[in-house]
């Protein structure tokens, strides 16, 4: 078993033509060499360079499975990205890059790259049904490779390596032949194939449906087959108990756990009040470990603060309690922090999920209403977000995380 991480904080905010991150994506496309079966699931997947480098190792045999979300829930708007070799310019938008990437799949000329997408979204309220800005459940960045000599590596990024996105601060986790990783990558994965469509499939689909329509219900799966490694998802539960709300006591009984510090960072910390009654907070959870043992030290370092984001009640609110105790710091750093980890002791949560009101949320079934032009629809569906959760006891590997935290940190400004 081996652990490997890499680290890209960004010198600007300047879009690149290679995608958010060019060096998590070069160091990506280095651990793809030699592999004969590739599944990728990306919330977005529209970087032609990494798309190109899939085509010549499936032009070499390898096979590609790519898992994505529909056209829909990429931006129309126009960005101005900048070419630093070149020193050109140019104009596009995260949309018009998915679709000549998605009409290339579809031409059929590599006949080992498959991509399929899960239509599936999550509204915790009605919401008025617009193409073009749907929220899809998928936010999860993970990829399961398997090497020709039979090895595997489970991967996961906070990146999007998405043209037209933002450059952000972001990591990519590389966890070779850990077996409880490997099984659950592979559940996960299997899951996915089960719940996703092809192309043709999904057209079928969207052409009488809308995509709030896409209906899951969850899989009941054994946690300890997995220890140490989770999905949250809409078709996953764990001995009957919402994936969600799971992987949260998990986050929470490690965060108690501590002993001599918790550090963490995510873009959005604030699932204080969540809309789930029956899911807890993170927030609260490290109140009451700050006020419970004032000798642990506490940082908090996240991206937005509350003028702007859509929550910006909870993000104040989550602000103000943490003030209560002395041995909780704060800091933000706008609009760079997009990693999302957790560090306790010597100890790691690496995940792909944010903290916010929705993210544990999970309930099945859930009552939803959508209206669609005059029409409203109504439901019983799973709500339930896609992400990735890597708890890891590993000295060195919490000490690279912590080197990058603290770079971080030294660069964020007092909340």
């Amino acid at each position: 078993m081996a652990y490997r991480a890499y680290f890209d904080i960004p010198i600007d905010t300047v879009m690149k033509p290679r995608g958010s991150s060019p060096y998590l994506l070069d160091r990506l496309i280095e651990e793809l060499q030699n592999a004969a079966n590739i599944k990728l699931s990306l919330f977005l997947y529209n970087n032609l360079y990494l798309h190109e480098k899939l085509e010549q190792l499936s032009a070499q045999g390898c096979s590609v499975h790519i898992y994505s979300i529909p056209l829909n829930g990429y931006s129309k708007q126009t960005v101005n990205i900048y070419n630093p070799e070149t020193s050109a310019r140019g104009a596009s938008s995260k949309f018009d890059y998915a679709k000549g990437i998605y009409k290339r799949i579809e031409d059929g000329n590599f006949p080992k790259i498959s991509l399929r997408l899960f239509p599936h979204t999550y509204q915790w309220y009605k919401q008025h049904y617009s193409r073009g800005k749907e929220a899809y459940s998928l936010h999860n960045k993970s990829i399961l490779i398997e090497l020709r000599d039979g090895s595997t590596k489970c991967i996961s990024l906070s990146s999007n390596l998405a043209y037209a996105d933002p450059p952000h601060s972001d990591n990519l986790l590389v966890i070779e032949n850990e077996p409880n990783t490997a099984a659950m990558f592979k559940t996960y994965f299997g899951l996915l194939e089960k719940h996703s469509l092809s192309l043709a499939e999904y057209k079928d689909f969207s052409g009488t449906k809308c995509d709030s329509e896409y209906l899951v219900e969850p899989t009941a799966l054994e946690a300890d087959e997995y220890q140490g490694c989770y999905y949250s998802a809409p078709f996953i539960a764990y001995g009957g108990r919402g994936s969600n709300h799971f992987v949260q006591d998990q986050i929470i009984a490690f965060i108690q756990s501590a002993k001599r510090r918790v550090y963490l960072c995510a873009q959005h910390f604030m699932d204080i009040d969540p809309f789930d009654k029956a899911a807890k907070s993170i927030v609260t959870a490290l109140g009451e470990l700050a006020g419970r043992d004032p000798s642990v030290e506490i940082k908090a370092l996240k991206q937005t603060r509350a003028d702007n984001q859509a929550q910006g009640k909870r993000t104040h609110l989550t602000e103000a309690y943490l003030k209560r105790w002395s041995n909780v710091e704060q800091r933000f750093w706008s609009p760079i922090i997009h990693d999302k980890f957790i560090i306790v002791d010597d100890k790691i949560i690496v995940m792909t999920a944010n903290i916010t009101p929705t993210q544990f949320a999970w309930r099945y079934p859930h009552k939803m209403q959508y209206a669609a032009n005059i029409q409203d629809n109504r439901m019983q569906n799973c709500f339930s977000e896609i992400n990735s959760f890597h708890f890891i006891e590993d000295a060195e590997l919490t000490g690279q995380y912590e080197a990058h935290f603290q770079t971080l940190w030294g660069k964020a400004n007092t909340v």
